[in-house]
């Protein structure tokens, strides 16, 4: 149960960001639940793979989605992005292009990049994650209270003699 809320909360977290990175217009690569090696993938055009989609692409169209131009992209009948569920349930990420994390200086020329991206629709796309967040708490607390929660009310066993309740009841 554990493991299946902590993939809710960041699923819905990095939903957050993917949504907000398609609405910006940024080139989405991956959209991933999970850490490490790729277990499930599907892509548009490729279906759903045992692994990533990333094999399949390449033999049949010569190179990866990732490398391919939007325009190919739809000759070649390819969603742009790749979701893909992995091994380790310790996290997830989307892949935009232009954002290396591992490489800060590279930059993109590709106008949907994130980095041609104007700076507030980038603040969005940073802040989308955490607002997702917020609003599953909300929805989660307002669930709670619609449901409810039983408990006994407090029931007084006994009141010691010459105790300060003893004297406040006597009053």
């Amino acid at each position: 149960l554990i493991v299946l809320g902590f993939g809710l909360l960041i699923g819905l977290h990095e939903l957050g960001h993917f949504i907000a990175a398609k609405w910006s217009g940024i080139r989405t690569n991956a959209f991933a639940i999970g850490m490490g090696p790729v277990v499930l993938a599907w892509r548009g055009g490729i279906g759903l793979t045992v692994g990533s989609t990333k094999k399949k692409t390449i033999s049949r169209f010569g190179k990866d989605a990732s490398e391919m131009s939007d325009a190919e992209l739809e000759t070649c009948g390819l969603s742009e992005t790749e979701y893909s569920l992995r091994l380790l349930p310790i996290g997830g990420f989307v892949s935009m292009l232009g954002q290396e994390d591992d490489k800060p200086g590279a930059v993109s020329v590709d106008p949907r990049s994130y980095n041609k991206c104007p700076i507030g629709k980038r603040m969005i796309v940073v802040s989308a994650g955490v607002v997702m967040n917020l609003l599953l708490a909300a929805v989660l607390f307002i669930g709670c209270f619609q449901a409810g929660v039983r408990f006994e009310a407090p029931v007084i066993g006994q009141i010691i003699p010459n105790s300060p309740a003893a004297e406040a009841v006597a009053a």
